[in-house]
C-alpha cells in the first residue's frame, strides 16, 4: 500500500494507481441490532457512548503495508464489539518514493485504512476512516486548490477514493501552524467535502488547530473550536490532557450547537505512551454517579502487542493476547467483572499493569451484528500456524488475514467454573487446532461460557443450531428475550463420539415465536469448538465462479508469484473464496482479485491447476473454478 501527496490526489484513478485493485474492501457494512440491557456483561450500564479506536493495523508498519501475508506474529483486532470507528494510524509513503533510508522516505498527506482491516470493521458494524496526516514534505497550499466552478479538486478525489476502496471517510489530524487564510480555505474545503459526500459518510476532526491556523491543543470542545465541528467534520477527537470542567464544556457546547454529545464529542485516552496507567483517568468522561458525559477516543490500542517484548515471536503471542482481553474486558478478562484493582499513582506510571485498568467494558456497552440467520462462525480470529479445511491440515504456513476474520465472540470471556464459580481457566483461541481457518475455540471442562448477543426471531420452525466439536459434546443454552434470565440447555451431539471432529445439528422448532438474544455453551469435559452455526433452513450453494483466470505470473526458479481475478459475486450469496490446488490451501477472500505470494512447482510440471470455490453466507461450499498457471508460459 502507499499514500498520496497533492500530485497523487488531484489526478488519482484506479485504472492509473499501481495495484490499487487489490487494496479494495467489499464487505458491505453490518448493521448492528438494538441495545438490550437484560442480556449486557453489565446491565445497568447505559449504552449511548460511541467508541473511536485510533490505532495501527498489523504492525504499525510506517513504510510498508499490506493486506495479507505469511506471518503469524501480527496484531489482529479481536474486539471490534466496543468500537464504533475505526481509524487508519501509520503514515505510507507515496508510491515511487525512495526505500533506503527513513529520513529519504517521503510519506502522502492522505493514507486509506488498511482493507482487511476494512473488511474485519465492516462485518462487525464499524465504520472505517482513512487518516489524513499534516505537516508532510512540501507546501500545503496545493491541497486547497480550488476551481473556477467552486469545486476542490482534492475533496473530490478523496470521496472518489473512499468509495472506490470501500472505506467510510477521514480522521483529520492536522498538526502544524497554518497561516490564516491556509486555515479558512482549509475549513471550507472540508466543508465542501462534507456537503458533497454521500450519506454514512464520516469526518472527525482532532483537536489541532484554532480557526485561525494557531497549533492550540484545547483538549475539549469549546466556543474557539467549535467552528471546526459546526460546518467542517462529523465530530471532534478532543485531545488528552481531560479535565473534569473540560469534559462538561465539550457537552454543553455539543448542546449549544443542536448536536447530540455522544455524536459530536469523543474525548481522548492516550494508551500508546500510558498503556494500562494513563495519566488522564476515562472516569472524568464515565462518571461512577450517572451517565457518560461524551463519547470515548482510544489512541494507541495496538501497545497491548506492540509493546510486549516477545510480539515478534510467533511462539510467544499468549501474554499478548492475554494483554489485550485485559485491555478490553478488565484486568479480570471477563467482561462481566470489569474494574481497576489497584489506583492509579501520580508520578509513578505503570503502563504494563492491567490492575489500574478499568478495561473499556467497564464503560462500553458489547454490541452485536448477529439480527438474522443465517449466523456461522468458525472462530477464525483471522491469523494461524497453519489452515484447516474440514479438520484437515491444508497448509502448514503461517498466515495473517484480517479480511476473513469471523465474527468472533461478544463476550470474552464471560464465562463460570463448576457450579458457577468465577475465575480459574477461561476459554480461548486455540491455534493448533481448528476446524475451518486457522483457530477453534477450546473450552474447559466444567466450564459455561456465554458467547454471542443475538436478536434471531425463530419464525419458521425450519431454523437449527449446529455445533462442530472435538471433545465431549457440549450443550448449548439459549436465552429469549421474553424470559432473558432463564437458559433452556439442550444437549447436540452425542456425548461419547469419539475422536476428531464431528458435526450435530438440533431443530429450533419447539422455539417457534420466540426470540434468541443470547448463545452460551457449557460442558462436562474439554471440549474444541470449530464451527457454531444458526441457520434457517436449506441453503442454494453458490454458483461456480465466472471468469477465473492467471492475469500475470513471475517465475523465479521452481516458485511463483501468481496474480488472480474473477467476477465477484454479490454478498447475499458468497460468504468467502477460497484459493487452493488440489488438497492445499493458497488463500481466501471476499473479492474479485488474489496475489498468491509463493506458488510451489511440483516436479517440474509444465502447468498448474488452480481452484477456485466459492462459500455461501451459512458455509455451504459451492462447485469450484478451474484455470491453469502455465509455468513455461511465465518463465521469466
Amino acid at each position: 500500500m502507499h499514500g498520496y501527496d497533492a500530485d497523487a490526489l488531484k489526478h488519482w484513478s484506479p485504472r492509473t494507481d499501481r495495484w490499487a485493485r487489490y487494496f479494495r474492501s467489499r464487505v458491505p457494512l453490518a448493521s448492528r441490532i438494538a441495545p438490550f440491557p437484560a442480556t449486557q456483561a453489565r446491565p445497568q450500564l447505559p449504552t449511548g457512548a460511541r467508541v473511536m479506536n485510533l490505532c495501527n493495523d498489523y504492525d504499525g508498519a510506517f513504510f510498508t503495508a499490506r493486506k495479507y501475508d505469511d506471518a503469524f506474529a501480527r496484531r489482529l483486532l479481536r474486539f471490534w464489539q466496543y468500537s464504533d470507528f475505526y481509524g487508519s494510524w501509520h503514515g505510507l509513503p507515496v508510491d515511487g518514493s525512495p526505500t533506503g533510508e527513513p529520513d529519504d522516505i517521503v510519506h502522502g498527506l492522505i493514507n486509506p485504512p488498511n482493507p482487511a482491516y476494512t473488511d474485519a470493521a465492516h462485518r462487525n458494524g464499524v465504520k472505517s476512516l482513512g487518516c489524513w496526516f499534516w505537516p508532510r514534505p512540501g507546501a500545503f497550499a496545493p491541497y486547497l486548490e480550488r476551481y473556477a466552478d467552486g469545486s476542490y479538486p482534492v475533496a473530490d478525489k478523496l470521496i472518489e477514493m473512499a468509495e472506490y476502496f470501500g472505506f467510510d471517510g477521514y480522521f483529520i489530524n492536522h498538526e502544524a501552524e497554518t497561516p490564516p487564510d491556509e486555515a479558512k480555505r482549509l475549513r471550507e474545503l472540508l466543508t465542501y467535502l462534507r456537503s458533497r459526500a454521500p450519506e454514512g459518510f464520516h469526518l472527525q476532526w482532532y483537536d489541532t488547530i484554532r480557526p485561525d491556523g494557531g497549533l492550540d491543543y484545547l483538549n475539549h470542545l469549546n466556543d474557539e473550536n467549535a467552528p471546526w465541528l459546526e460546518s467542517a467534520a462529523d465530530s471532534f477527537f478532543a485531545n488528552y490532557w481531560m479535565t473534569e470542567a473540560g469534559v462538561e464544556t465539550s457537552r454543553a457546547t455539543a448542546l449549544r450547537l443542536g448536536r447530540d454529545p455522544y455524536e459530536a464529542v469523543f474525548h481522548g485516552t492516550e494508551n500508546e505512551q500510558f498503556g494500562f496507567d494513563p495519566e488522564y483517568d476515562p472516569r472524568l468522561v464515565f462518571p461512577d454517579s450517572g451517565p457518560a458525559r461524551t463519547s470515548w477516543a482510544l489512541f494507541g490500542s495496538h501497545f497491548v502487542w506492540e509493546l510486549h517484548p516477545g510480539h515478534e515471536d510467533p511462539e510467544a503471542q499468549g501474554p499478548a493476547f492475554e494483554r489485550e482481553r485485559q485491555y478490553w474486558s478488565g484486568p479480570a478478562g471477563d467482561p462481566s467483572r470489569t474494574g481497576r484493582t489497584r489506583a492509579h499513582e501520580p508520578g509513578a506510571p505503570d503502563p504494563a499493569d492491567p490492575a489500574k485498568w478499568d478495561g473499556v467494558a467497564h464503560h462500553i456497552t458489547e454490541r452485536s451484528v448477529i439480527g438474522a440467520f443465517p449466523f456461522v462462525t468458525r472462530f477464525n480470529t483471522g491469523h494461524g500456524r497453519g489452515f484447516f479445511l474440514a479438520g484437515r491440515r491444508a497448509s502448514d504456513a503461517d498466515w495473517y488475514n484480517a479480511s476473513i476474520q469471523d465474527v468472533l465472540p461478544t463476550w470474552q470471556f464471560w464465562s463460570e467454573g463448576p457450579e458457577g464459580a468465577q475465575g480459574g481457566e477461561s476459554p480461548d483461541f486455540d491455534y493448533t487446532r481448528a476446524y475451518d481457518g486457522g483457530s477453534s475455540l477450546r473450552v474447559p471442562g466444567g466450564t459455561t461460557a456465554r458467547l454471542y448477543k443475538t436478536e434471531l426471531a425463530v419464525r419458521t420452525g425450519e431454523e437449527s443450531v449446529s455445533v462442530t466439536y472435538a471433545g465431549s459434546a457440549p450443550e448449548v443454552g439459549l436465552l429469549f428475550a421474553d424470559d432473558p434470565g432463564v437458559f433452556a440447555w439442550r444437549q447436540v451431539g452425542a456425548e461419547e463420539a469419539g475422536p476428531g471432529w464431528h458435526t450435530a445439528a438440533r431443530s429450533l422448532a419447539e422455539f417457534r415465536g420466540r426470540t434468541i438474544v443470547t448463545v452460551a455453551v457449557r460442558t462436562a469435559s474439554a471440549v474444541h469448538l470449530g464451527e457454531l452455526a444458526l441457520r434457517d433452513g436449506e441453503f442454494t450453494p453458490p454458483e461456480r465462479p465466472e471468469g477465473f483466470q492467471v492475469d500475470a505470473a513471475y517465475v523465479d526458479g521452481e516458485s511463483a508469484e501468481v496474480f488472480l481475478s474473477w467476477h465477484l459475486a454479490d454478498p447475499g450469496q458468497v460468504w468467502y473464496y477460497d484459493v487452493h490446488r488440489e488438497e492445499e490451501w493458497l488463500g481466501r477472500i471476499y473479492d474479485e482479485v488474489y496475489y498468491v505470494k509463493s506458488l510451489r512447482r511440483r516436479g517440474g510440471e509444465a502447468a498448474t491447476e488452480l481452484a477456485l470455490t466459492p462459500v455461501a453466507p451459512d458455509g455451504t461450499r459451492g462447485e469450484p473454478s478451474t484455470t491453469l498457471m502455465n509455468w513455461l508460459r511465465h518463465d521469466h
